[in-house]
C-alpha cells in the first residue's frame, strides 16, 4: 500500500472517529465494562514512576487507570489520530506529567527508547499499516519496556462490532499466527497472547 493510500485511509479514520467522539465513552464504557478497566491495566504490571505511551487513546479512556498504575510521578503521553478524540483526552489532563496529541501510529513523533511501557488498548485492528505501527511501537519502546495491545472483546466479537460499520469493517484483530509473526518482523520477542472469548492481549516484554 502506498504512502498516499495508507494517509487517506488514516484520513477516513479520523474523521469517523470525530463524527462519534462526543458520547463515545459513555456508549462504549458503560458501568460493567467500566469495572473491568483498572483489573486489566493491572495485568500490564507498568513501573511505578515510569514513562508510559497511551497510542489510539481515543478520549482518553485508559488515562485516570495508567495514571492510578504509575504514580503521580509517572509520565503519560497520550496521542490519537483524531482531533476530536484528543480534545477530550485533554480533559483528562489535570496535572503536568500527562500530555496528549495528534499523531500517527505508523510515524510517531517520539525519540527512539523513549517509554518504559507501550500501551495500544482498542485501537490497533485501526491502525492500516499495523506492521509500520509494531514497529513504531518497538522503536519508542526503551529495554525490557512493557508493549501491549489489549481489548476488552475477544477476535470474534471485535469482528461483529466493527462489521457494523462500513468505515471499520475491515479493522480486524490479526489471528495469533500472524500476530506472532507481526511481532517478529518488528524485531520483538514472541508475544503472551490471550485470546479469551472477551478479552485480547499480546503482551512483551522488549529485550
Amino acid at each position: 500500500m502506498s504512502r498516499d493510500m495508507v494517509a487517506d485511509k488514516e484520513e477516513r479514520r479520523a474523521r469517523f472517529f470525530d463524527e462519534r467522539a462526543d458520547g463515545w465513552e459513555e456508549k462504549c464504557y458503560p458501568g460493567p465494562v467500566r469495572e473491568r478497566l483498572w483489573p486489566m491495566v493491572e495485568r500490564f504490571a507498568l513501573p511505578v514512576g515510569g514513562s508510559v505511551l497511551d497510542m489510539g487513546t481515543g478520549p482518553g479512556t485508559l488515562i485516570p487507570y495508567l495514571r492510578r498504575a504509575i504514580g503521580p510521578e509517572g509520565w503519560i503521553t497520550a496521542f490519537d489520530a483524531s482531533p476530536r478524540m484528543v480534545e477530550m483526552a485533554a480533559r483528562k489532563c489535570a496535572d503536568s506529567r500527562t500530555r496528549t496529541l495528534c499523531a500517527s501510529a505508523m510515524d510517531m513523533p517520539f525519540e527512539a527508547a523513549s517509554f518504559d511501557a507501550v500501551i495500544c488498548f482498542a485501537a490497533f485492528p485501526h491502525f492500516t499499516d499495523k506492521g509500520q505501527a509494531l514497529r513504531e511501537m518497538a522503536r519508542v519502546a526503551r529495554s525490557g519496556a512493557h508493549i501491549v495491545i489489549a481489548h476488552l472483546l475477544g477476535r470474534n466479537q471485535l469482528e461483529a462490532h466493527h462489521g457494523t460499520h462500513p468505515a471499520v469493517a475491515d479493522d480486524l484483530l490479526p489471528d495469533d499466527a500472524t500476530m506472532r509473526e507481526l511481532f517478529a518482523r518488528a524485531g520483538l520477542p514472541e508475544p503472551e497472547l490471550t485470546s479469551l472469548e472477551n478479552y485480547y492481549e499480546a503482551h512483551v516484554n522488549k529485550s
